[in-house]
């Protein structure tokens, strides 16, 4: 046997055995994954609506898809929304929770779930700083952003991401394509809810 093909048998043989490591421990933990992922998602859930009680898990079927909506009550009252949002960011995918009132018109919040965006930069949308200004904000229109300047009083924009603009228009397509959507279906009408 040439030198060549010892080297491609032993390398082929290399990839094989660790291809097969890795299968083999994404079978064992990929139960623990998605706990750990339903907690965060919970955990998250509690924080944005924490008068909530239980967490009633429905899929809202909107224009282009689904989106997995959570109905909070205390005792047996809407008192609001979450939604388990998604979408592409700069460096891969975002995974988010939202909250709002019953009626989807105020955001009380968001919690990331799931992001690889540049650390020190994009990923800053997980500090309560920045997650905070979006508390309030009308989801009636598009939230907006500015880049280095305090937003105006009575807009419904946020303050960029210092020097990571493209994670923040990202995060923001993410929520106001999938508000958009949610509102435009049938979510509210379906219980007899009504918007304010």
């Amino acid at each position: 046997m040439s030198e060549s093909m010892r080297m491609l048998v032993v390398l082929t043989l290399i990839a094989v055995i660790s291809g097969g490591s890795l299968a083999v421990v994404d079978i064992f933990t990929r139960p623990q994954t998605a706990e750990n992922r339903l907690a965060a998602l919970n955990e998250g859930l509690r924080r944005l609506m924490p008068e909530a009680e239980t967490f009633e898990k429905r899929e809202v079927t909107t224009n282009g898809g689904t989106v997995t909506a959570y109905r909070g009550e205390k005792d047996g009252v809407l008192v609001g929304w979450g939604f388990l949002l998604s979408g592409s960011g700069f460096q891969d995918k975002i995974t988010i929770v939202a909250a709002s009132d019953p009626g989807i018109t105020r955001l009380l919040g968001f919690e990331v779930l799931e992001q690889k965006e540049t650390p020190g930069l994009g990923d800053n949308m997980t500090k309560e700083a920045f997650r905070a200004q979006f508390k309030g904000l009308s989801l009636e229109r598009e939230i907006g952003y500015v880049k280095n300047a305090e937003p105006a009083a009575e807009s419904n924009d946020i303050q960029a991401i210092s020097a990571a603009t493209i994670s923040t228009e990202k995060l923001l397509m993410i929520i106001n394509g999938n508000i958009k959507k949610i509102r435009a279906s049938d979510i509210l009408e379906s219980r007899g809810e009504s918007q304010p």
